[in-house]
């Protein structure tokens, strides 16, 4: 009886889960997330002027990089937007009084990607407004190396009404955006 046992012992536990090595998992995940849901929705209008928040809800979990670098909210305001990860959303909670009457774009850049292989979800944007209509007047253009007329990624280019010198350093620019990998903004 003895042998019995340890012979159908030896059958039965080389049947068992492989613990010699990791798990052995299917391809290689190279798809970026993608948005599933917005509250409120992509370019609504009369959107709250005070403290109000945008959740962006994606089809897999996802992190923020470089957040203070690469997300920019055009008009600017004072204080920048507190962003947070919530499940597989992005929550973005503003800080101060929105002007009425106004559309909002959000630029992500390069922030997002997915938390497990890091594949970005690049130039993501977001629009909406406070008041009744979105706005579709837009500025685009390349900014370009003067000594080499290479691209030049990241740049934040700025658009001001009043043309002096100085505005820069008294008030904030009406349009912010940042250029991409080919020095395009938008």
């Amino acid at each position: 009886i003895t042998v019995g046992c340890v012979l159908i012992y030896f059958i039965y536990s080389q049947g068992c889960a492989n613990t010699s090595g990791g798990p052995i998992g299917g391809p290689k995940d190279t798809i970026p997330p993608t948005v599933v849901a917005t509250t409120p929705s992509e370019l609504s209008t009369n959107f709250p002027t005070l403290k109000e928040k945008i959740v962006i809800t994606f089809d897999e979990y996802v992190q923020l990089k470089n957040q203070a670098n690469e997300i920019v909210v055009s008009p600017p305001s004072k204080k920048k937007p507190q962003t947070r990860i919530k499940g597989k959303s992005i929550i973005l909670s503003f800080r101060d009084t929105l002007k009425e009457d106004q559309t909002y774009t959000i630029q992500f850049g390069s922030s997002i990607s997915d938390v497990n292989e890091g594949n970005e979800f690049p130039n993501y944007s977001y629009t909406f407004s406070t008041g009744e209509t979105v706005d579709s007047l837009l500025i685009s253009g390349t900014v370009m190396n003067y000594k080499n007329l290479f691209p030049i990624k990241g740049a934040t280019v700025m658009l001001y009404l009043n043309p002096s010198d100085s505005s820069i350093f008294n008030q904030l620019p009406i349009a912010v955006a940042k250029t991409d990998a080919w020095g395009y903004f938008c």
